[in-house]
């Protein structure tokens, strides 16, 4: 019995192999089956900043290029010397710079600025902080403390301007009127640098000697509201020759941007009139006082440097110091009398008085 199981299974067995042998190549593969039910909705991400917005500034106007078109004509684009990347001189002539220290009266950035930028869109305006109408906010319009006197000015939105518009501290300070005393020169560049133009406006900083000409403002220091900005950023004149972002008064050509004027100076060739005679009368006060300096020793042949040098200093009474800084405060101004043609004549006169 057991011996027939046996046979059994040993025939099954090679059944099985024979069958197994004779199995055919594999078929094609079946289609697919149908797509599965979609899964669920994963979270909504966080809301992008920005990007939904832009179309409120970058739409299909063309403001912001035309405005760029006139920066580009500027003295701030062109002209600003923006390689001046030392700490003491970038927070004017740098962007960089500016931002660090704009609203705090500092004198010096914290350091070098490295990859220096010339005065631009992100200089005065809060670009790209909230992807709103905000963003064209100023960066600053706090009142300023002029480094020189310590007088405070507010000229609303201009006081941007005068964070850079001021004369740097001068070494010998500018004496108190009525002081005797001696001082001594060591620097042929002595005076307020290159930008007494804010100061100027509002009367400050000057030698006030006594004399027969009265320290008083002209009209726009107390009619021209938000003052440099109102002339200097007129409706646009010629496209990007003067007014608007090209921040000039006038063209290169020397044609005049009335736009600001006329609120007060409605007769154009009046006021073309007007501007030729202060000037005239200024410049020639500044060559009066340039050659009684220069007669002095004080000044150069140039009438532009003072005759001093760390190696051979000028040794000035207090007088003498301040009508050099009064000639070169008037000078540096460069309106020749239109930012303030009272106090400019008046510090040109009782200095040349004084010294006389």
């Amino acid at each position: 019995m057991r011996l027939k199981i046996f046979f059994a299974s040993l025939l099954s067995l090679a059944l099985a192999l024979s069958l197994t042998s004779c199995e055919g190549d594999q078929g094609p593969i079946g289609p697919a089956g149908p797509t599965g039910p979609t899964g669920p909705t994963g979270p909504a991400g966080e809301t992008g900043e920005g990007v939904q917005n832009c179309k409120d500034c970058h739409g299909s106007n063309q403001l912001i290029t035309a405005k760029l078109f006139q920066w580009e004509n500027s003295v701030h684009a062109t002209g600003g010397n923006y390689e001046r990347n030392q700490a003491s001189c970038a927070i004017c002539h740098t962007s960089q710079g500016f931002l660090e220290v704009a609203g705090t009266g500092a004198t010096s950035a914290g350091a070098d600025v490295e990859n220096p930028l010339p005065q631009n869109c992100y200089t005065c305006h809060m670009i790209h902080q909230t992807y709103t109408d905000a963003d064209w906010a100023l960066t600053t319009s706090d009142p300023v403390t002029f480094w020189v006197k310590g007088d405070m000015a507010d000229l609303g939105n201009s006081n941007l301007c005068l964070n850079c518009h001021q004369a740097r501290i001068p070494s010998p300070e500018v004496p108190e009127p009525g002081v005797t005393g001696m001082a001594s020169v060591t620097s042929s560049r002595y005076g307020p640098h290159h930008g007494a133009q804010g100061m100027m406006f509002t009367g400050s900083a000057g030698y006030e000697v006594p004399g027969d000409e009265s320290y008083a403002n002209g009209a726009h220091t107390n009619l021209v509201q938000n003052a440099c900005i109102t002339c200097h950023m007129a409706e646009v004149s010629g496209g990007r020759d003067a007014g608007g972002h090209t921040f000039r008064v006038a063209s290169e050509g020397g044609d005049l941007n009335t736009n600001g004027c006329i609120q007060c100076h409605t007769d154009a060739g009046e006021l073309e009139t007007l501007v030729e005679e202060t000037q005239t009368e200024v410049a020639d006060l500044l060559l009066q006082l340039g050659t009684r300096l220069n007669e002095l020793g004080i000044l150069r042949d140039d009438l532009e440097l003072a005759n001093a040098s760390s190696s051979a200093p000028l040794e000035l009474t207090n007088v003498q110091l301040g009508a050099l800084w009064n000639y070169q405060y008037v000078r540096e101004d460069k309106s020749l009398g239109v930012h303030n043609g009272k106090y400019a004549k008046a510090l040109l006169k009782n200095s040349l008085a004084a010294l006389n």
